[in-house]
């Protein structure tokens, strides 16, 4: 016999990221309908579908809430790649405050500059990519130390501030646009991967799939954090 209570782990994982006002209703009818059929993989199939469906539901109810907050969380990021980054890259690298910090791929990423509009935005495109871990070659040390704050706990620190400024200013669909945003930069990262890897080539990859790999899992848990689905919603009420 199974235990009368459904499984904790995927509950706790309904309860933070299934969307919409129905949620906990959903959760309450899922844990009745559990007690009759005593099944725990009946439970997580159900929870797993559930968190999905709800929200597509939720974005496709408020399409324009959803491109608000995307706009919201990648505006601040690329304002911040145009002032702060670029600055801290000056400051311990000794690159010009124009420039990307790190550019390990040259003619990849350009200099941030009002003048070079197009090179700009192509160095945004692939900021997912190259600018959140551009550590530069040749560095030791506490210099290299240096570059991995800047590559992932900066990141980190900024899709936090991302995902606590979406979620408070679109609460009523807080876990929806979180996860929209947390997914968007996750589909960012994977998508402009592959091409990277045809540019560095398969030598180039164990130096370079770690940073890449790590600032992306920082992003995404710094947005999923700061958007507080891993804490009481109440506090963005």
């Amino acid at each position: 016999m199974t235990s009368k209570h459904p499984p904790r782990l995927a509950t706790w994982m309904l309860r933070r990221f299934g969307s919409g006002p129905d949620n906990e209703a959903l959760i309450g009818d899922l844990t009745e309908q559990y007690v009759k059929k005593d099944s725990v993989m009946w439970f997580w199939r159900q929870a797993m579908k559930a968190i999905p469906i709800s929200f597509a539901r939720e974005i496709r109810s408020h399409k324009l809430v959803a491109a608000r907050a995307l706009l919201t969380g990648w505006g601040i990021w690329i304002l911040c790649l145009l002032t702060l980054f670029p600055f801290l890259g000056s400051l311990y690298f000794g690159v010009g405050s124009g420039y990307s910090f790190g550019v390990m791929v040259p003619g990849v990423l350009a200099p941030f500059s009002p003048g070079q509009l197009l090179g700009t935005g192509w160095s945004l495109l692939w900021s997912p990519v190259l600018g959140q871990a551009a550590i530069p070659s040749g560095l030791e040390g506490q210099a290299r130390a240096i570059s991995y704050v800047i590559g992932v706990a900066l990141p980190f620190l900024v899709w936090s501030m991302c995902g606590w400024l979406v979620a408070y200013r679109f609460r009523d669909q807080q876990t929806a646009v979180v996860l929209l945003l947390a997914g968007s930069n996750l589909f960012m990262a994977l998508f402009l991967f592959g091409p990277y890897i045809l540019m560095i080539g398969a030598v180039g990859i164990p130096l370079h799939i770690a940073p890449v790999a790590a600032s992306t899992a920082a992003s995404v848990m710094g947005i999923l954090l700061g958007g507080g689905l891993f804490r009481d919603r109440l506090l963005y009420r």
